[in-house]
């Protein structure tokens, strides 16, 4: 084996970094092109052919896709490699690249196993052509830093070992190894964004500048090292402003300058599991949140929530799941179930209102203009008062359960509800 040899360099290069990491097994990314045919050849090489998995995702947008399927089968059978087909359906939508590549993550993400590593055959034309579409859409250091080498990918990760190989690299090694490969003809369509960078653009650069792949992957290199001082200081930021209810304090968010607010709000949603917010929908975030009055509950919704800010926090709620529930009698002495997942415990009760146990009473949610007396009371109280006496968030006080006993509330259950 030739160890001076760019892409079996780099192969082995990763494997003894990789060894001191739980990796339990690889799984190959394989389209069949060149890239991943030297990856998952020069790994089978390297590792036992136990530890290495190989996985076409067919996204059925050529007729020709099931024929690269039988053509990454019978290179894993000649490599000893154990190999499987997943077909993805792809959304129709303007940017059908974009589509694809989502389709063909999810499906990865669901096959990766616990301390798995999975394996794509990005390379150093891949990084530079990345930097420039990202560059192109305006994107900030995040975008810049392009694809990482490694990094967290559902129960394992993801590396790319090739990053720092070029494609002629790649195609030498298929040449000497006499691997057959697969041309996609997709890849030639010059409308594609990328691949106008490609063949177009990236050739008229390297006439003058021989070295710009190099020079654009380390500079996208600097852009992940300054990313990491950002999100250092997002998080370190993130901690100040968090009160003691773990929410974002208003106050902590304004003492800080305009860049760290756009900072830590940006850190914070993508903690949520959000996708990084644009310009204007952050503008529009923090003229709503931070300039309200202080009785306002302004709410803007994203992907499975909404930002909302109440008693000079904002929060995260997650999509409440209304419920549907007709008046129900309850004695105390057991537990209620009120719907699918909620329960309304009998020892609540016995604890908190043990002289409701074994009565006649009436489980419901709130309808509008109910009153509550509270044990011994002579006087009641509009429930509006008492859920802001609790501080209970307005978008929750219908999720509320209130137990009525002699057509009267005597009693109110939140402990359900996650916030105050």
């Amino acid at each position: 084996m030739n160890h001076n040899e760019p892409v079996t360099a780099a192969v082995s290069r990763f494997l003894a970094l990789d060894s001191s990491k739980n990796t339990s097994s690889y799984l190959v990314a394989l389209s069949g092109g060149a890239d991943s045919v030297a990856l998952l050849h020069a790994f089978s090489q390297q590792v036992d052919a136990s530890r290495l998995k190989a996985v076409y995702i067919d996204h059925q947008l050529q007729s020709i896709s099931s024929e690269w399927a039988a053509f990454n089968r019978q290179l894993c059978q000649a490599l000893g490699v154990d190999f499987e087909v997943i077909s993805v359906e792809v959304a129709s939508a303007s940017s059908l690249e974009a589509e694809a590549r989502k389709a063909r993550y999810q499906a990865l993400s669901s096959l990766i196993q616990n301390n798995q590593c999975l394996l794509t055959g990005h390379h150093q034309d891949d990084q530079a052509e990345t930097l420039l579409l990202q560059l192109f859409r305006g994107a900030g250091s995040k975008g810049l830093s392009a694809m990482p080498a490694f990094t967290p990918f559902s129960h394992g990760a993801h590396a790319r070992p090739l990053l720092g190989v070029t494609k002629q690299d790649i195609q030498n090694y298929c040449q000497r190894q006499s691997l057959d490969y697969v041309d996609d003809p997709s890849n030639q369509n010059t409308q594609h964004r990328r691949n106008f960078l490609r063949h177009k653009l990236l050739p008229l650069a390297e006439a003058e500048w021989p070295e710009i792949k190099a020079t654009l992957a380390r500079a996208s290199q600097l852009q992940a090292a300054t990313q990491e001082i950002i999100d250092e200081v997002a998080q370190k930021d993130l901690e100040l402003c968090l009160s003691d209810k773990d929410e974002l304090s208003v106050t902590g968010i304004k003492s800080l300058s305009e860049a760290r607010q756009n900072n830590v709000l940006r850190h914070w949603l993508q903690l949520l599991g959000q996708e990084m917010p644009s310009q204007k929908v952050l503008q529009q975030l923090k003229q709503q949140m931070l300039e309200a009055e202080s009785g306002a509950h302004p709410s803007i919704e994203f992907s499975g929530g909404s930002v909302k800010r109440f008693q000079g926090d904002l929060l995260w709620v997650s999509d409440l799941k209304p419920f549907e529930l007709s008046p129900v009698s309850w004695d105390g002495q057991t537990d209620l179930v009120v719907a699918d997942t909620l329960k309304l415990p009998s020892d609540w009760l016995k604890t908190h209102h043990p002289e409701l146990v074994g009565e006649k009473l009436r489980v419901q949610t709130r309808q509008g203009g109910e009153r509550l007396r509270k044990l011994n009371a002579s006087h009641t109280t509009s429930l509006k008062n008492y859920f802001q006496e609790s501080g209970l968030a307005p978008w929750q006080r219908q999720q509320a359960l209130l137990i009525l006993h002699n057509d009267e509330v005597k009693a109110v259950y939140t402990e359900h509800l996650s916030h105050h």
